[in-house]
């Protein structure tokens, strides 16, 4: 799954996510309705697409990834024959810092 940060409007992504999310608890507003009421929305888009901004902004800069591990197989030719290994296990080399997008 990608992070997706999505856009002001609150129509994709972990913006959508956390507005969807502050509408169902905030709403109904009990005295306000029509244009009242879409400036208030107005303004929680805003400030969903702030949050996760935020929040993906900073996992993607400081997330850590360990113990990745993955199999394969080595070949090598090897003074003109072939030297085969299978199932080898390859170990993470890294904290991951960078990788995540």
């Amino acid at each position: 799954m990608a992070l997706t940060i999505g856009s002001t409007s609150a129509t994709s992504g972990m913006t959508k996510a956390i507005y969807d999310t502050i509408q169902s608890v905030m709403e109904p507003i009990e005295g306000v309705e029509g244009d009242a009421l879409e400036d208030i929305r107005t303004s929680w888009k805003k400030l969903s697409y702030a949050i996760s901004k935020g929040v993906i902004d900073h996992i993607t800069a400081n997330m850590e990834i360990k113990g990745v591990e993955t199999t394969g197989n080595i070949n090598a030719a090897v003074s003109g024959s072939a030297a085969t290994q299978s199932n080898v296990v390859f170990t993470q080399s890294n904290d991951g810092t960078g990788r995540v997008t």
